[in-house]
């Protein structure tokens, strides 16, 4: 199936991946996706996208579509359909 992904706010992401690309998932699942995009992009994708226990970085948020974040516990088994936009992007804050 066909998911667009796009990358905000991660640049060493959107220079391996593109700000906006069609990927064909391989799997049925969000956590299949990550998997799927830190193998098929290499190092600089899994540098950004995951911690050093190879789970999601939590400074990265995921949305899907528009229907707001996915919290870290739901990712891995979250469902997508051919179609659905999935954002990752990184939240800054500070004073």
């Amino acid at each position: 199936m066909k998911i667009i992904v796009e990358s905000i706010g991660l640049p060493a992401l959107s220079a391996v991946l593109g700000k906006k690309t069609q990927i064909d998932l391989e799997g049925a699942s969000l956590g299949d996706l990550v998997d799927q995009i830190t193998r098929q992009f290499g190092p600089e994708a899994r540098q950004v996208l995951l911690n050093r226990d190879g789970k999601l970085d939590l400074t990265v948020k995921v949305m899907v579509n528009d229907e707001g974040f996915i919290s870290h516990d739901d990712l891995p088994g979250m469902l997508l359909k051919h179609g659905d936009r999935v954002r990752f992007m990184v939240l800054l804050s500070g004073g």
